[in-house]
């Protein structure tokens, strides 16, 4: 438990409520629980206090009167963006010492079979007939389901889970810190990635691909998803059930992908979208906005799938259409 006292000294922060309070984590605003303490730096979030669910919230200066009365507040002078590498300093998981190759404390099931050049970390648990080859690092706090295969050289980061039937291709990293800097004083200042990385049953993730923990929160592939070689899923992303993302797909921070959707090669991904179920987007397809459930769709910046072909028609012809309008122009002239 995280005494909200202590956190309003380092942030400088002012307790309107109750300073007694401890809390159990930081967690993002629309998912907190009473538990925990989350934090609402712009009108988006401030003018939603009363949704969220969070015992504790770190606010801007602003006027008394507009709290909802049934939670307390640190109030800070800075932005809360500002302070967020204080924050989430003080709430970063303290990991212990590496001592042994494999952990005295780490719970390794039945027929699990770890080949040489291993490192299993504190408190890790892996299930029954997982395989895991050469040279593969498992930080501390990993969970790991039953029948996993992880191929050499994959890297899991402390504290994230992975289900049932998953399979690691080589050199697959989960649980990278996510890339996040705010600006303090002019310089970037990085911000600790505190959240997990969550990986449901019978997920596969291809090689060289990366996926990064949650900075608050989680980065969630949801079951039956699979991921092709040379993909990045960024920080707090969620992808639904069943889906196919394929080579060299980059998703940006805090987007939602639905179920059953297909990602084709080098597809790109603007951060804090929703991309609905069913949805298909065609190879270099640039996403920069919320797509709706059951569209197919391709170009940069991505339209529907048959509009962008009959654009690309028409892209061809230009030289030739632009001949005719020269053509055309000296003709009204004269």
């Amino acid at each position: 438990m995280y005494s909200i006292k202590r956190l309003s000294e380092i942030i400088n922060g002012e307790i309107y409520g109750d300073e007694n309070i401890n809390v159990n984590r930081i967690a993002p605003f629309e998912s907190a629980t009473n538990e925990e303490l989350t934090f609402a730096a712009d009108k988006k979030y401030l003018s939603k206090l009363n949704e969220t669910k969070a015992k504790v919230v770190i606010i801007p200066d602003i006027s008394r009167e507009l709290l909802p009365k049934d939670k307390t507040y640190i109030i800070v002078n800075d932005s809360p963006r500002i302070l967020m590498p204080k924050i989430l300093d003080f709430f970063k998981p303290l990991t212990k010492k590496i001592e042994e190759i494999i952990e005295k404390d780490a719970k390794i099931s039945n027929n699990v079979k770890i080949a040489p050049n291993t490192y299993i970390g504190h408190n890790v648990e892996i299930g029954e007939n997982t395989i895991i080859y050469p040279n593969v690092t498992i930080l501390e706090g990993v969970k790991i389901g039953k029948n996993c295969t992880i191929y050499p050289n994959v890297v899991i980061r402390e504290f994230c889970e992975i289900g049932n039937d998953v399979i690691l291709q080589p050199g697959c990293v989960i649980g990278s810190d996510g890339f996040g800097y705010v600006k303090v004083n002019n310089k970037n200042t990085k911000i600790d990635q505190i959240g997990r990385v969550i990986i449901e049953d019978r997920v596969e993730v291809g090689a060289n691909s990366t996926i990064d923990r949650g900075a608050i929160g989680d980065t969630i592939i949801k079951e039956g998803t699979k991921l092709d070689n040379l993909v990045h899923i960024a920080h707090n992303v969620v992808i639904g059930k069943e889906s196919i993302i394929v080579a060299q797909v980059g998703i940006a921070g805090s987007t939602e992908i639905g179920e059953n959707v297909t990602l084709a090669g080098q597809v790109g991904v603007a951060g804090h979208i929703k991309v609905g179920n069913n949805v298909v987007a065609a190879a270099k397809t640039a996403i920069t906005g919320n797509i709706k459930d059951n569209s197919k769709v391709s170009g940069y910046p991505a339209i529907d799938y048959n509009d962008d072909l009959k654009a690309k028609v028409v892209f061809k012809r230009l030289p030739e259409l632009l001949k005719r309008v020269k053509a055309l122009e000296k003709l009204i002239n004269k």
